[in-house]
């Protein structure tokens, strides 16, 4: 025998996997460890994955529910709310026609018609809602001096929004204010801020706020404003009117407004020599030639022609008196035109001509 036979013998025994009864040496696996990966030859990884799907897929299907959750959830509750709050954002609003009539001491007939425009790709319905109007220089605690009902509207690239309703003036101070800068400015800004649903086919409503400066033309001081004929009357009508005439005011706005009955004082470098009245004055965008009837003192007028403008050119200051509608005082507008003066030159030579009057015999 090989002296090196016992040695290898030894080692073989070491070696040797499994006793002469067939089964393992080793420890049998028990537990969780031995369910999920059960003793026999090792599975490869599409078995392994077989097994445990089969055993685990209620875990599997929790685990994906979560995932699925965890990312869903935030688009639903943050990520959509936010576009739709943006795209409104985005949206631009012009308003292409505003009529204001039927006024009375405390409210008037508002008529507004604007279109909406958004480079959206979606196009929502958004709910009825009430909107404030008030004046930039309010803001952050804003003071709205009335509010519009907008309809409930389907948004397209460009959607016309209309608004026909009674605004009730609910700020006197803040109305003055808008009219005065309406009156004065060549443009203005106003505000429209309000809260309302947003509705997208196949999600729930979305609470977004709208809030939008619009820019728009203004009066502009009446700029243009003429007195293109005139006539003296040698005898008073009945309302005591005794020069009669003709003006021409420019409106360079997309506004129409119903001033209502408006006096106006007359004076020539300080001193006053009548009033005059527009009657039942509305004012529509272009140029507007409405009748005036006067009051003035005659005698004062020629006085002032012999000895200061011998020429028969009266440089006449106008100011806005009062506004009367129905009876009632329009005190929003008396104050516009109270702050506005206007001046224009006055030929009354042709005038005091046609009654016999020749200013260069005077």
């Amino acid at each position: 025998m090989d002296k090196d036979e016992p040695t290898r013998k030894e080692t073989t025994e070491q070696l040797a996997p499994f006793s002469s009864a067939g089964e393992s040496s080793l420890p049998k696996k028990r537990g969780f460890g031995a369910t999920l990966f059960p003793p026999g030859d090792t599975p490869g990884v599409r078995p392994r994955a077989k097994n445990h799907c089969r055993k685990f897929w209620w875990c599997d299907c929790l685990v994906l529910a979560v995932i699925v959750l965890v990312i869903i959830l935030p688009i639903i509750y943050v990520g959509i709310p936010q576009k739709a709050q943006h795209d409104v954002n985005a949206s631009t609003l012009e308003i292409q026609e505003q009529t204001v009539s039927d006024p009375t001491s405390s409210a008037v007939h508002l008529k507004l018609v604007s279109v909406a425009r958004s480079d959206s790709s979606f196009h929502p319905t958004l709910d009825a809602f009430q909107a404030a109007l008030f004046l930039e220089d309010t803001e952050p605690n804003i003071i709205p001096f009335g509010y519009v009902e907008i309809p409930k509207t389907a948004v397209e690239h460009e959607t016309t929004i209309t608004v026909d309703q009674t605004l009730n003036v609910t700020n006197m101070d803040q109305f003055i204010a808008y009219n005065k800068v309406v009156m004065n400015s060549d443009e203005f800004r106003i505000a429209i801020r309000g809260r309302t649903g947003l509705h997208q086919k196949g999600l729930s409503k979305i609470n977004v706020d709208y809030n939008k400066v619009v820019t728009m033309k203004g009066l502009n001081k009446l700029s243009g404003f003429n007195i293109t004929e005139i006539r003296v009357l040698s005898t008073p009508e009945s309302d005591g009117s005794n020069m009669n005439g003709t003006v021409s005011i420019p409106n360079p706005s997309v506004l129409t407004i119903d001033l209502g009955n408006v006096t106006m004082d007359l004076s020539v470098q300080g001193m006053p020599i009548g009033q005059s009245l527009l009657p039942d004055l509305v004012l529509k965008p272009g140029t507007n030639v409405v009748p005036m009837r006067s009051t003035v003192n005659q005698s004062v007028v020629i006085e002032m022609i012999t000895s200061s403008f011998k020429n028969g050119i009266l440089p006449l200051d106008i100011v806005g008196n009062s506004s009367i509608s129905n009876g009632q005082h329009l005190g929003y507008y008396e104050a516009a035109i109270k702050a506005n003066t206007l001046h224009v030159n006055l030929d009354v030579g042709g005038a005091l001509a046609a009654i016999g009057l020749n200013i260069t015999a005077l």
